[in-house]
């Protein structure tokens, strides 16, 4: 299981992206599966900054773990937000909005564990190996 507190910055998605791809490297999982990972993850993290307000004493917890029967991924995010995230409809002309169609698109399943200090998204997102 990887973890980590970022910033409540867009920057921190790279940070993300960085560590979960190296860890899942690591472990021998297929590059195509760890760019679908890494883009679960970044969308989960571009959200909760996008959406959630930056306090400065609550950091984005995000952790990711291998599951093996069957192999997926499960990222969570945990952000200090009590609204809960919802698929919007967009347009061609739309620049953004499309988040949750992404994690849905690629991820086995999907959720959101709402608790007395914000919520924690989560995606749960399927994996090969080398």
């Amino acid at each position: 299981m990887g973890a980590l507190a970022v910033r409540h910055e867009a920057a921190s998605a790279a940070l993300v992206r960085h560590s979960i791809a190296a860890d899942l490297s690591g472990r021998a999982v297929c590059r195509s599966s760890i760019d679908d990972v890494v883009l679960v993850a970044s969308e989960l993290v571009g959200n909760a900054v996008r959406h959630t307000s930056a306090d400065a004493t609550n950091d984005l917890d995000i952790s990711w773990e291998v599951e093996t029967s069957p192999e997926t991924v499960v990222v969570r995010v945990a952000d200090p937000s009590d609204a809960t995230p919802r698929p919007r409809s967009t347009d061609q002309s739309d620049t953004s909005g499309r988040g949750l169609a992404i994690v849905a698109a690629i991820a086995t399943d999907w959720g959101v564990l709402c608790s007395s200090v914000g919520k924690q998204v989560w995606a749960r997102v399927p994996i090969t190996r080398d």
